[in-house]
Parts: C-alpha cells; sequence; structure tokens
C-alpha cells in the first residue's frame, strides 16, 4: 500500500512540473514579445511600473486576462501598432500620488455632519462628547467640546493621535493644557488684542493644577506636569507675553533637570522634542538665544536620511537633500517661487558661511540681495492678470517674507528693525506705482490686494475646500464666544465657489496709501491678508515648511510693534504649522528651529561686532 501511496505521489508531483513549466515558458514568450515590440527605452517604464512595491495593483490588473480579451500573442494574432501601445504601462507619476505631508486626522470616513448642509439657526447640538467623559473646566462659560472641535480642525493630525493624545488624556491638565493653545489660538485668527476671558479663566486653572502637582513629590517633574507646563508655554508664545515667558521657560528648565536631563523624558522622546522646539520658537520669535540644551537637543535630533520620494517639509531653512523633489513636485509652487525660495537658501548659507576674518561673500550677497528685491509684487502680478490665483498669494508672502530676511542680511540688522526699512520701501513703490494708474475710483488704490476668489481660512467664510484641515469655523460673531454657530460644516461637494456672494466673502478694508497711516502696519496688514488667500486650511500642503520659514521671519520682524494683533496672528501662524508637522516630522521641525536660530544669532552676532568696532555704528555691506 505504501508503494502505490509513493507511486501516485510521484507521478502526480512530474506531471504539475510538466505543467507549470509549460506555463513558465509560455509568461517569457509573452513577455519576450511585448519587450521587443515597445522598445529599449519604454521596457525602463515597464520594469520600473512592475518592480514597484508601490504599484501591485497595476501590474496585477496588466497581468489578469479575461477569457474575453486574451493577449495578442496567446490568441495567435498579429501584433498591431495600436496593441502595442496600449500595452505601455502609464509613467508612475500618473499611478502613484505623492504622499500627504501629514497623514489627516482619519481618512476614507464619511462622516453625518458632512453630508448633510443644516438649515440656518438650526442647532447640531454637542455630540463630541455627549457623556461629558472629557476632563471639563471649571468655569462655566468654557465649552470644553468646541474648543476641542477648533483644536482638532486646527493642529489635529493622525501622528498626533497615535503619539500624543493617547498621554494628554490621562491626566487633566495635561489635556486642559491643549485648550490653552486652542483658545489663543482662536483669540489671534480673530484679530482680538486683549486676551478672552476663557483664554484666561483656562490658563489659570492649568497653572493651578500644574502648582498642585509640584506640591506633590511624586508628580511635581513627571511627563504630565512637563507637558502641561510646555503646552502652556506654546499658549503664551502665541500671546506674546513675554514676561510670563521667562517666567514659566526658567520653571520648566528646573524641572528637567530635576529629571537629569532632556533625555529622561518620556513618551519616547516625544516630550523632550516637543519642549525643544517650543523653546527655540520662544526664542526665534523674540530674537533671543535659546537655551542651549534645547539648541543641543534639536541639532542631535535633525539628521535623518530621506528618501527622494519622500515628502517633508523642506524649506530655505531645512534642506536635508540636494534638490527640494517636495517643493519641485508641489502644484502650489511656481517655477518665480521656486526660483525665489533657491536664493534664499543661497543668501542664508553665504551669510551663515561667513567668518569674522573673511568678508568673501559681500559681493555674493549684494548680487543675491538686488535679484530677491527685483522679483514682482502682487501690485505688478495684478496689472498682467486681474485675477490673482493661490499660488500669487504665496509667492507674494514668500516674496515679502525672503525680502525682509535679505534686508536684515544686507543690512546687518535684526529683523525687527529690517520690517521698518522694508515697509518704508514698499509702501514707496506702492505709492508710485498706483499713482502711474488710472483707476476711475480713487478709493481703490489696494484693489490689487483684494483677489476675486474666496478666502479659504478666515474665520468669515462657512466652508473649507480641504476635508484635511481647517481653521474655518462656521459663520459667527467672533467675539461671542462659546460659539453661537448658525450653520455646520457642510459638505464637500456642496460648496459654491461663486464670488458674487457678500454672506461667503468678506475682505477687511485695509488703508490707502494716500492716508496717513503707519507703513509698518500696512505692510503686515497686506501680508496677512495675502496669506489668507492663498488658502491656508491645509497650511500650503506640501509646501508647509515654506509657510513656518514665512511666519517665522514675519513673526520676529513684528515683534517691536505696537499692534499686538498682527504680531499674534502671525505667531499663531507659525505655532500651528509646527504643531502639525511636529508629531510626522520632527527631525525637520528641530532642524528648522534651530536654523533659524541661527540666523537670528547671526544677525545678532554681527550687530554686537560692529557696536564694539564703532560704538552704535553697525558694519554693513557694501
Amino acid at each position: 500500500m505504501t508503494k502505490v501511496r509513493k507511486q501516485a505521489m510521484d507521478s502526480y508531483l512530474k506531471s504539475e512540473k510538466k505543467g507549470t513549466r509549460s506555463r513558465k515558458q509560455s509568461e517569457e514568450d509573452d513577455s519576450y514579445t511585448s519587450r521587443t515590440s515597445i522598445g529599449p527605452d519604454q521596457q525602463d517604464v515597464v520594469d520600473a511600473g512592475v518592480s514597484n512595491t508601490g504599484a501591485p495593483y497595476f501590474h496585477n490588473d496588466r497581468s489578469r486576462q479575461t477569457s474575453s480579451e486574451q493577449s495578442p500573442v496567446s490568441s495567435g494574432r498579429t501584433l498591431t501598432p495600436d496593441i502595442q501601445v496600449s500595452r505601455i504601462p502609464r509613467t508612475l507619476d500618473t499611478v502613484l500620488s505623492a504622499a500627504p505631508i501629514v497623514q489627516p486626522m482619519r481618512t476614507g470616513m464619511c462622516l453625518p455632519y458632512m453630508q448633510t448642509t443644516p438649515r440656518p439657526f438650526q442647532s447640531i447640538g454637542k455630540p463630541l462628547d455627549p457623556f461629558r467623559t472629557m476632563f471639563q473646566a471649571q468655569h462655566p462659560s468654557i465649552s470644553v467640546e468646541e474648543l476641542k472641535f477648533h483644536c482638532s480642525r486646527a493642529f489635529g493630525t493622525r501622528a498626533m493621535g497615535q503619539h500624543w493624545i493617547p498621554t494628554l488624556v490621562k491626566s487633566p491638565h495635561a489635556f486642559l493644557s491643549t485648550l490653552c493653545i486652542a483658545s489663543a489660538h482662536y483669540d489671534a485668527i480673530h484679530n482680538r488684542e486683549v486676551e478672552s476671558l476663557h483664554t484666561v479663566a483656562l490658563r489659570q486653572e492649568v497653572m493651578h493644577l500644574i502648582h498642585q502637582n509640584i506640591l506633590n513629590p511624586n508628580t511635581k517633574v513627571d511627563d504630565y506636569n512637563i507637558i502641561a507646563l510646555t503646552q502652556l508655554i506654546a499658549s503664551e508664545i502665541i500671546g506674546r507675553e513675554e514676561t510670563m515667558l521667562d517666567y514659566h521657560e526658567k520653571g520648566i528648565e528646573g524641572m528637567v533637570n530635576m529629571r537629569g536631563g532632556l533625555r529622561q523624558l518620556g513618551v519616547n522622546g516625544r516630550v523632550a522634542t516637543t519642549l525643544s522646539w517650543v523653546s527655540l520658537l520662544s526664542a526665534n520669535l523674540r530674537e533671543i538665544t535659546p537655551n542651549p540644551m534645547y539648541t543641543e537637543f534639536c541639532a542631535a535630533n535633525s539628521r535623518r536620511a530621506y528618501p527622494n520620494t519622500a515628502t517633508i517639509p523642506e524649506s530655505p531653512l531645512f534642506t536635508p537633500r540636494e534638490e527640494w523633489p517636495t517643493i519641485e513636485r508641489s502644484q502650489r509652487c511656481s517655477r518665480r517661487t521656486l526660483e525665489l525660495l533657491k536664493d534664499v537658501r543661497m543668501m542664508n548659507d553665504f551669510f551663515l558661511h561667513e567668518t569674522r576674518d573673511s568678508r568673501q561673500n559681500s559681493q555674493s550677497l549684494k548680487n543675491l540681495y538686488k535679484k530677491i528685491t527685483q522679483y514682482p509684487s502682487a501690485t505688478v502680478l495684478q496689472q498682467s492678470n486681474n485675477i490673482l490665483t493661490p499660488n500669487d498669494w504665496i509667492h507674494e508672502a514668500v516674496r515679502v517674507a525672503a525680502v525682509i530676511q535679505a534686508t536684515a542680511i544686507i543690512k546687518r540688522t535684526p529683523l525687527s528693525e529690517a520690517l521698518v526699512h522694508v515697509a518704508e520701501t514698499e509702501d514707496t513703490e506702492t505709492s508710485s506705482t498706483h499713482s502711474s494708474i488710472k483707476r476711475s475710483d480713487s478709493d481703490d488704490s489696494l484693489n490689487f490686494l483684494i483677489s476675486t476668489s474666496t478666502r479659504h481660512d478666515s474665520p468669515f467664510t462657512s466652508f473649507s475646500t480641504s476635508p484635511t484641515y481647517t481653521t474655518a469655523l462656521p459663520t459667527y460673531d467672533p467675539y461671542a464666544y462659546p460659539f453661537t454657530t448658525t450653520s455646520s460644516r457642510p459638505s464637500i461637494s456642496s460648496i459654491s465657489t461663486s464670488t458674487s456672494s457678500t454672506d461667503l466673502f468678506f475682505v477687511p478694508q485695509l488703508p490707502t496709501t494716500h492716508t496717513n497711516i503707519d507703513p509698518v502696519k500696512s505692510l503686515l496688514t497686506r501680508l496677512q491678508l495675502a496669506l489668507e488667500n492663498s488658502d491656508l486650511s491645509s497650511a500650503w500642503s506640501d509646501l508647509a515648511g515654506v509657510l513656518l520659514w514665512v511666519s517665522l521671519v514675519v513673526g520676529a520682524a513684528s515683534r517691536n510693534q505696537k499692534d499686538r494683533t498682527g504680531k499674534k496672528w502671525f505667531a499663531a501662524l507659525a505655532m500651528r504649522c509646527a504643531i502639525l508637522l511636529c508629531f510626522e516630522h520632527p527631525q525637520a521641525v528641530c532642524a528648522t528651529m534651530g536654523r533659524m536660530a541661527e540666523v537670528v544669532a547671526g544677525l545678532r552676532e554681527v550687530v554686537r561686532e560692529g557696536g564694539r568696532e564703532g560704538g552704535r555704528k553697525r558694519r554693513r555691506i557694501g
């Protein structure tokens, strides 16, 4: 019986091997025929598409043949040119889309409130936490649900949910400190000069909870207390409260030292990373020297090798690869903007590689400065194109930030002083440009700033064009908080972008150049409007690193301005960009903050050198 079984099995295996060999030979013949029909150049594309593990569906769909659609070789038909072309696969650019720079909170989920638009004045209730399971604030008028809703829409990413949120929900003060950031951000984007009652009440409650934990030897320097204080500092950065920042930063420095250094903090190093870049952001916006402890940590944790296909937040401050594949692939970046960013990066490199005894880059810096200041502004673009696109507004924002930084480098002054010079120059150029343009209405001297395209990140709009991230809230009175919503988030498919409706579009009236107004305030207001018209709903998506650089430069430049609303707005933008990126790209954020600290320190160093050599006279190039 055993012999019979062995013979049967041997016969089966031989027949199976023979069938497999014949099928393999048939496939090889088919492959050879297709290769010879498409040529060697096209075969490289085929091999790339088949070997790419990210596109297996493409290969499988091509390789599967139904009974009604047999391959030309197997059916014995002659290959025609049409059949040969049809076998050429699409390039990988059309098969594989670029990965998003950050993953959204939830994808592939059709939420009910996104499908239906409630009628006017119809409330949707508070379904976020119907059983009040989240930690609640003590102040009765603070709505934790609505603040958390704003927080998730402004800052939420999937990486945050994976690495940060699980720790926050275990502690009341760590959780409520996130609402401090959300409330301060809400105040800033609504141009509130004085913080709202809810922001102050939340901040006081979090400080009280931190103090209670400090009195307990077991919790005074634990991760929850450090997280809560770090996020409290982040809210103070948005509020531009420098006195309170100094107080809190000294306190958290002592707490870290008691723990034994940044390396001893938990959450897989996330606490140390977040605290470090927050501290560097605070120093950069105030143009001061950051704590060496945080600078060294960021420098040690900012190196990483990236493949060319990786989508990362590249900027003039962060260039880990020889080129900028992410920026070059971006549909938001025009060729003109790309060239401008390259000039800024080159100017940064020349400036930071200078030494005290060697100024061989002076002529190069002057040439780059001249080139940067000659890029067309929104005024010039408006003359050639009556409708400015979001990409044009992106270029305008990048141009203004580039001119401010280039002026600071060429004149050897801090960014805050360079802003004054740039504002006066821009004001003069704008006035001369408008005087040469014939207008039917003299009051339309700044109509070039008002795009006919609708704002996508405005507190006055009731929609967003991106389901991923948005800070566009439902329609409400911006100073009536808690929110009195009149509509919920509408369906993306039902959005109307008609610019004739005043209900969906509001642009604040800017002062004309004919009135006697502060040119610095005018420039910052125009820049803010340009950024709002550039579609901030996704933080410029794959140009988020560039937006972070713009907000850092302008945030630092606006430090000494008496108008608190403008500098708070840019600080809130910088904080939002950093939080969106930090959990998925921690090395990139650390490197960006560290590089910006080098630029600020370099400008401060040349000012001190000029003071020692010639009293208060600063050394300038040229």
